[in-house]
């Protein structure tokens, strides 16, 4: 990957991001997040939010035993990586997509429009959720992957798919002691509600 400056939509491009077993849990509190959500909000147009560094590694397809699910992705040209530095911003953003996602489709106007009929900006729901959050498996759409998580035994994983991401399941998720808790006592309803 290159050490130069990349935009988000740059860095997600045909990447798969998932958290290693050997690296702590999402740790960012109330203040970071306070920090993180004012210094988008006091941002000037014509500039850009500096995330700060991310230590990426990529990963041989051999070394992604724990994707399950996931490698049709790598069979279209995805190129899978761990997140060795940066998981708090890189959660933080996936979070903070998908909230926007939902509170725009959420909307009076948007409400009965599927993805590819409600925009944001010039791209549509369906184009933005496989550019940043999650891709669907075609032709039947069953199997859902998502661009940034856990590596598959970490209960993490499921806590960040069922209970952030509200992906439907129907087993239990095992509780973890995280920030994912914090994030979880503001309302969900309204949008953004963990910022």
């Amino acid at each position: 990957m290159a050490n130069e400056l990349q935009s988000l939509s740059v860095l997600y491009q045909n990447k798969l991001f998932r958290i290693p077993d050997y690296q702590r849990g999402y740790a960012w509190k109330h203040e970071q997040l306070v920090d993180f959500w004012e210094d988008l909000i006091n941002l000037h147009e014509d500039r850009y939010h500096y995330t700060g560094l991310l230590s990426l590694k990529a990963i041989n397809r051999g070394d992604v035993k724990t994707w399950h699910g996931d490698e049709w992705l790598l069979d279209i040209g995805y190129k899978p990586y761990h997140v060795v530095d940066g998981q708090q911003r890189l959660t933080t953003f996936s979070i903070l997509m998908n909230e926007i996602v939902l509170f725009v489709c959420r909307l009076p106007d948007n409400v009965n429009k599927v993805d590819e009929d409600i925009f944001l900006g010039f791209e549509s729901i369906k184009d933005i959720k496989a550019k940043y959050i999650l891709r669907k498996r075609p032709p039947q759409n069953i199997v859902t992957t998502y661009l940034f998580g856990y590596e598959i035994d970490n209960p993490s994983a499921d806590y960040l798919k069922y209970k952030v991401f509200c992906e439907p399941f129907g087993g239990s998720v095992m509780q973890t002691y995280s920030l994912y808790d914090y994030l979880l006592t503001f309302p969900r309803g309204n949008g953004l509600s963990y910022f």
